[in-house]
């Protein structure tokens, strides 16, 4: 265990404009990889074969072991829209009644910001879903990027991010980003995903979480800290 950040105490302008300098150049890496990786999907005109045999050998070695798709199943059902919003909404909820009022902001930014951009980003590319003779589930909606692997980052990476450092124990963040990180992979054995889906995904939520980041951290600098409010520790939004 750990000691929690202790209530108050001022932000040290340097390290704040330090750290919103490092979130700005991680979110810019991530959103060039991501759209130089959009454009080869789009100017492509077959799935390169990279895909093809990732994709083939994953869906075989389920349909060879039915408790593979049983787990990606699982993850489906804890990405969706059913559950990731009730469960962002109460994370929120806690936080600013925890008067974790900025870090609730980011958590909220996160996952309103990726449903848009997953969308925004599906229905541009169009790209279409594997196709296969014994399939686990039918999908029609475009493949690219995983909108699962996207929430697995903006949701459960991101309440591990919160949970690293607002809880005393470790192990409840690893937990979850380990979640969320999985929760791409799931996707390509369930076989409803390219594997450059998945990593289209990773890279976009990575890229407007970081840049959530720095939005959250550079209003709350222009507003200034909450009185009695605990600041978030660098790294993430304060």
């Amino acid at each position: 265990s750990r000691a929690v950040p202790p209530a108050g105490g001022p932000v040290d302008p340097a390290d704040s404009c330090g750290m919103d300098r490092r979130l700005a150049a991680l979110a810019a890496v991530f959103w060039l990889a991501a759209s130089a990786l959009a454009c080869r999907v789009v100017n492509t005109s077959t799935v390169p074969l990279i895909d093809v045999r990732i994709a083939t050998a994953a869906h075989d070695l389920a349909v060879a072991n039915p408790w593979l798709a049983g787990v990606a199943t699982f993850f489906a059902v804890m990405g969706s829209a059913a559950v990731l919003t009730p469960l962002t909404v109460a994370v929120v909820i806690v936080l600013a009644r925890a008067g974790r009022v900025w870090w609730a902001a980011w958590v909220g930014a996160c996952g309103l910001g990726g449903v848009v951009v997953s969308e925004i980003v599906k229905y541009s590319v169009d790209r279409a879903r594997p196709v296969w003779p014994d399939p686990f589930v039918t999908l029609t909606s475009p493949s690219f990027p995983s909108g699962h692997s996207m929430a697995g980052i903006y949701g459960y990476v991101v309440f591990g991010v919160v949970a690293w450092h607002l809880l005393s124990w470790r192990w409840p963040a690893v937990v979850l980003i380990a979640f969320g990180v999985l929760m791409g992979p799931s996707r390509v054995l369930l076989g409803v995903h390219w594997p450059t889906d998945v990593l289209a995904g990773w890279l976009l939520a990575a890229a407007w979480c970081c840049t959530a980041g720095v939005i959250v951290r550079r209003v709350r600098a222009a507003r200034g800290s909450p009185p009695g409010r605990t600041p978030p520790p660098a790294g993430t939004p304060r």
